[in-house]
């Protein structure tokens, strides 16, 4: 008798929470099929029903994490009408941290270390795409390489610190150092700091 599709899915699922678990912790190589089924209480036959190595469960947790980020990037940008004035990488900001916010462990962990360079790679394709999109840059404006990986290179790196520190600044503190930066650079932003007692 064949197993309902919802458990076929839970199981699967459980599969991909366990390996995710080791994976914040040590790199893929130190991950074996053992301590997954450990974890999730099922024999090595149940992970290779699914799962051709721990490669293969990484992958499909990158794949759905790519689809899901876009998807709702995707589904900001095409539910707003942007006036060109407005296109300003504050707004980007304010759209779409939430998005990033919510999938942070995994964007970040994957992005870390520890992380596959394949993703890495993804990923900034993913987001240069969605900033073409929002900017409505052409493929022939000047220097477009360098403004995409400017935006995203400060956009992540940002979010990456901010991460790492344990989101110690609360969403409306970082907007606002976020948009300080944006409009002021390093040393304008700096000048607007209160004095140091």
């Amino acid at each position: 008798m064949k197993k309902q599709p919802e458990v076929t899915a839970a199981t699967r699922q459980k599969i991909m929470d366990a390996f995710w678990t080791l994976y914040k912790e040590k790199a893929i190589d130190k991950i074996s099929v053992a301590e997954i089924t450990t974890i999730t209480g099922n024999n090595r036959g149940t992970f290779y029903r699914y799962f051709k190595d721990v490669y293969a469960v990484l992958e499909q947790i990158e794949a759905d994490l790519l689809r899901d980020v876009g998807g709702e990037v995707q589904h900001i940008l095409s539910s707003h009408i942007f006036e060109d004035h407005l296109r300003d990488i504050n707004l980007l900001y304010t759209m779409t941290i939430p998005i990033f916010k919510k999938h942070e462990e995994k964007i970040f962990t994957l992005l870390g270390k520890n992380g596959d360079p394949k993703f890495t790679s993804e990923f900034r394709k993913s987001i240069q795409s969605m900033l073409i999109k929002f900017w409505d840059f052409s493929d022939d404006t000047e220097h477009l390489d360098y403004l995409l990986e400017y935006t995203y290179s400060a956009m992540f790196g940002l979010m990456a610190k901010w991460y790492e520190n344990g989101n110690d600044l609360t969403e409306d503190e970082f907007f606002k150092m976020a948009q300080g930066l944006v409009a002021n650079g390093v040393l304008g932003h700096c000048k607007h700091l209160p004095a140091q007692a």
